[in-house]
């Protein structure tokens, strides 16, 4: 019984790789791409949309304003927000 046991468990352990080696990934989901545009602001490259955190400074701002995009929204905390 222990030799019948034994020999099921290694075939099932040589089967799983193959299986598994067979598997397609799935493409990474395109969402960021779509809500966002790619930008260099302020000497970094940013993925920017409205609503987002900014930087409310004189290069960030001209920047900013480059994508049709202003750093003019303040929350309740203080932090400003892409119009």
């Amino acid at each position: 019984m222990r030799r019948l046991l034994l020999i099921a468990a290694a075939a099932s352990a040589l089967a799983l790789p193959t299986a598994a080696a067979t598997a397609t990934p799935t493409p990474p989901s395109p969402i960021a791409h779509i809500a966002c545009t790619q930008a260099r602001i302020a000497g970094e490259s940013k993925c920017i949309a409205r609503g987002q955190f900014c930087r409310h400074n004189a290069r960030a701002m001209k920047d900013y304003a480059k994508y049709g995009l202003h750093c003019t929204r303040r929350d309740a905390n203080g932090r400003w927000h892409l119009t």
